[in-house]
């Protein structure tokens, strides 16, 4: 973590200092920090970095990990997305963002794998008063941990909880409120979570408009908490191009 500040530190510096001598900057995620965030404390922004470059690296990677991991057991549902990549993107090399709006069965399917599979275990909380939640008093000074893995996992919220259904996510189906926060809540949530969906769903529709997969045995299923989910032993496939899109 001292190395990704460190090297936080110095991105910004010299991101800084380009802009302001008016040089040719990258319209990447610093540049928009350094700008909607001017007159923000170095600190600050460097948090900022950080949290953009795990969301955006381990977290991302894992979950697509996840991704395919079940989608090679379901076959239905990667015909089913593979016939909307089709319908949005067909032949395209780029994915726009327009497009990204228009794969509504691929955010369900995301959704699905970030309530089975969050990145992180759980989220911690600290009262700094007494407070009494359903008739449960909580001292003050008390820390509070929320295991958004065991939520997403229980039949109180989610019927058939272990199934992999992205169905439940479609927009006529109703979940209680607070059952599912794969990213936290509240304005302390993680500030990287659209960032890396939207990377996730860019990487997932290229990679179903372009590959055919299947696992390649043994596969294990077991997970492995160390700070961030990930499957125990990787995710092994076999790939092969589609016919219709072998660029």
């Amino acid at each position: 973590l001292r190395l990704l500040r460190r090297t936080g530190k110095e991105c910004i510096s010299q991101r800084r200092k380009a802009i302001q001598n008016e040089e040719p900057v990258p319209l990447d995620i610093l540049t928009q920090i350094l700008k909607n965030q001017e007159g923000s404390d170095d600190e600050n922004m460097v948090d900022n970095f950080v949290t953009f470059f795990v969301a955006g690296h381990e977290t991302t990677a894992n979950l697509l990990s996840f991704i395919i991991m079940e989608l090679a057991r379901h076959p239905k549902i990667v015909t089913k997305l593979q016939a909307e990549v089709d319908e949005v993107i067909g032949v395209k090399r780029d994915v726009a963002y327009e497009d990204l709006r228009k794969l509504k069965y691929l955010s369900q399917v995301i959704k699905e794998i970030l309530r089975l599979y969050p990145p992180v275990a759980g989220v911690m909380r600290w009262t700094e008063k007494k407070n009494v939640i359903e008739g449960i008093d909580i001292p003050e000074n008390t820390t509070l941990f929320f295991s958004t893995y065991l939520m997403g996992r229980m039949e109180r919220y989610f019927k058939n909880a272990l199934t992999f259904d992205p169905d439940r996510f479609s927009k006529d189906k109703s979940r209680p409120y607070f059952s599912y926060f794969p990213f936290s809540m509240g304005p302390r949530s993680c500030i990287g979570q659209l960032f890396a969906q939207m990377e996730v769903k860019v990487l997932m529709a290229k990679f179903l408009q372009r590959f055919e997969f299947e696992l390649a045995p043994p596969q294990s299923f077991k997970i492995l908490d160390m700070g961030t989910l990930r499957p125990l032993d990787g995710v092994t496939c076999r790939l092969k191009p589609r016919h219709q899109f072998n660029f």
